[in-house]
């Protein structure tokens, strides 16, 4: 990831700042830094700010740990000791992750990035989000309120839900599935498997050649993805094609509605490979459409299984079933999901 434009180090804010990245309060100063991702990017740090942000950095920048052995503090001496930079590789990380969390720690309630006219409010991108997910979750920073990571993941998915890409859907859903946002997760599933998925596209085309995702989302995920955008489709086209048979009107009311239903199936039945949202936009369309219409113009109202009213209340469940909780991918397929109270 490209970080030239970043700075190397927070500007000077002592009003604002409870350390700037390399303070002196812990470590003099370069006393310690991170070599972060393949390209050990440097990154300065604040030694006590760290041990104070979570259990993991406490752990590992313990006195007595293997990689703190030879830094010298100030007033120390030791035989170990050392003038120079120690450094700590985490050749596993995002270089931009890291160092958006620790000018968060120094400066709380605040991006890397500073705020311009035109982006006042400043904040990561879906697939910056993504890697900060995945640093927040090793590193234990969920519960630290300094690294204001709520705040940047609704700001994100606002973005992807207004106009975004699949792939930045699939980057939403592993960040939430990262930080443990079991409503998010259920939610941003659905959206995936409703809005970017056509019956013959494969869900696995989005993680192929994506390390940080194939990392990030376990498996079993995109195999209930494709199966119950599978099953989905399959529910509301036997739906749709439930309204198009004859009912036994003798009204003849239903011949509009009955014509409607019927241009629907040949256009997003079992031939077309169209979005889910295609398919289900046009059947809710055309189900508040019954609604309207039919109460009005027939009298006898057939013999249909589902009464106008009720088609809609039948699509709401298709959808509602067809979501992927957490528990669904930590559970077997067919155990009770408390997420949506059904059995999937």
């Amino acid at each position: 990831m490209d970080n030239s434009n970043l700075p190397s180090q927070p500007p000077n804010s002592p009003a604002e700042s409870r350390g700037s990245i390399s303070s002196e309060d812990g470590a003099p100063s370069g006393a310690l830094v991170f070599l972060v991702g393949p390209a050990q990017e440097e990154i300065p740090v604040d030694v006590t700010g760290l041990r104070e942000a979570s259990s993991v950095f406490a752990e590992l920048l313990a006195p007595h740990a293997m990689e703190m052995q030879g830094i010298l503090y100030p007033g120390g001496s030791g035989l170990f000791a050392s003038p120079l930079p120690r450094e700590i590789a985490l050749p596993d990380d995002d270089a931009f992750a890291m160092k958006a969390i620790i000018y968060a720690l120094a400066f709380p309630g605040r991006f890397i990035r500073p705020a311009t006219p035109s982006d006042p409010a400043p904040g990561p991108s879906v697939r910056e989000f993504l890697h900060l997910a995945v640093a927040i979750k090793k590193y234990k920073l969920q519960d630290n309120w300094f690294v204001p990571w709520p705040r940047w993941f609704e700001a994100v998915v606002d973005k992807v839900k207004a106009n975004g890409t699949a792939q930045e859907m699939v980057w939403l859903v592993a960040a939430a599935w990262q930080l443990g946002q079991r409503r998010r997760f259920a939610e941003l599933g659905l959206d995936l498997m409703v809005k970017h998925e056509g019956r013959a596209g494969s869900y696995f085309r989005f993680c192929e050649r994506d390390g940080v995702v194939q990392r990030a989302l376990p498996l079993k995920f995109w195999c209930l993805i494709g199966e119950r955008a599978a099953r989905l489709h399959k529910r509301v086209v036997d739906l749709v094609r439930s309204r198009v048979q004859d009912d036994g009107c003798g009204c003849g009311g239903r011949a509009e509605i009955n014509s409607a239903w019927a241009s629907v199936y040949d256009e997003y039945g079992w031939g077309a490979a169209v979005p889910l949202s295609e398919l289900l936009g046009a059947a809710e369309a055309l189900a508040e459409q019954e609604v309207a219409s039919v109460a009005e113009e027939c009298d006898c109202m057939g013999e249909r299984d589902l009464g106008p009213a009720a088609v809609r209340e039948e699509l709401e469940k298709f959808k509602r079933e067809a979501k992927i909780c957490v528990e669904c991918v930590l559970m077997d397929e067919g155990s009770h999901s408390v997420e949506n109270s059904v059995y999937h």
